[in-house]
């Protein structure tokens, strides 16, 4: 089963119980009537998926934005993607950006405004929209924070309250 390209684990899980619900049925129909023989799986080329911690979910800002994006809907609702700021906790969505978008961050003077320049986790604000510098020269947009303690909220609004200034970077205290 192919995992759609902004799909989420949620999404994903209902996707595989609508095709396996069916799949699940027919077997045991078979299982009943003799048509179908059990046999044990072949362990050398089993996999063992590993088991989520709350750790699995802080966001390494040195991968690339498409790796970051990825884990944020793999590990949806939990752990879910945080990172720190200002102290606090918060979970992050956003979505990477291409490499054919142009963006001319308004970043601090002093500061290149290309991703390559800017240290991962540096937030920046271009063509209306909060960006954040990830590894590989690559870019994610911010497209809504949650706190620790409060509701989520699109990225300009968080911006708006925290009174975020080109050049913050997530994970620092």
């Amino acid at each position: 089963m192919d995992i759609g390209p902004a799909e989420t684990a949620p999404e994903l899980a209902v996707r595989m119980s609508e095709a396996g619900a069916p799949l699940m049925e027919e077997t045991l129909r078979g299982l009943a009537a003799g048509t179908i023989v059990a046999r044990p799986q072949n362990h050398a080329e089993a996999s063992i998926a590993p088991i989520l911690n709350k750790e699995d979910g802080r966001i390494d800002w040195n991968r690339s934005a498409q790796q970051i994006y990825n884990r944020m809907r793999g590990f949806a609702p939990w752990p879910g993607a945080y990172t720190t700021f200002r102290g606090q906790t918060c979970h992050l969505w956003g979505e990477p950006v291409s490499e054919a978008e142009s963006l001319p961050p308004e970043v601090p003077a002093g500061q290149s405004p290309t991703a390559a320049h800017v240290a991962p986790g540096t937030l920046f604000k271009a063509k209306g929209n909060w960006f954040v510098s990830c590894g590989n020269a690559t870019v994610l947009r911010l497209q809504s924070v949650k706190l620790e303690g409060r509701k989520q909220v699109s990225a300009s609004e968080f911006a708006n309250g925290a009174r975020l200034k080109p050049g913050e970077a997530f994970g620092s205290a």
